[in-house]
């Protein structure tokens, strides 16, 4: 899935949370963006990804952007059949790239730079 070239970052970031995690009732669900917690570049059509992009490349095949969506206080999380939702806390992502792949277990890395106010 990506976003389509006349569509902003953000605007297509929600309609592809609104046609994936989205509700299917037609209530119009408002999503949240908060920042942008993570950049990945493939270089080439081969499987590795980099946090950035390696001095010998100019023009990377694949580009992944990060971000750090907040949910309504009440919302309805629905995960399509054909996905699997795992609820695995920050610490056993932490330098899990075997279990979780590179991208994943960085995320606590990533997040650390925010202050999370849980009420």
């Amino acid at each position: 899935m990506s976003i389509y070239h006349f569509q902003d970052e953000i605007e297509g970031l929600k309609r592809l949370l609104t046609e994936t995690l989205g509700r299917q009732d037609g209530v119009k669900q408002e999503w949240l963006i908060e920042d942008t917690i993570g950049n990945w570049w493939r270089p080439n059509f081969e499987p590795p990804q980099y946090p950035y992009i390696p001095p010998h490349i100019t023009k990377p095949k694949e580009h992944k952007r990060l971000f750090l969506v907040q949910l309504q206080d009440r919302a309805l999380f629905a995960v399509p059949k054909n996905y699997k939702l795992v609820a695995a806390p920050l610490f056993e992502l932490y330098d899990n790239a075997q279990g979780y792949g590179p991208i994943i277990s960085s995320l606590s890395q990533s997040l650390c730079r925010f202050n999370f106010v849980y009420m």
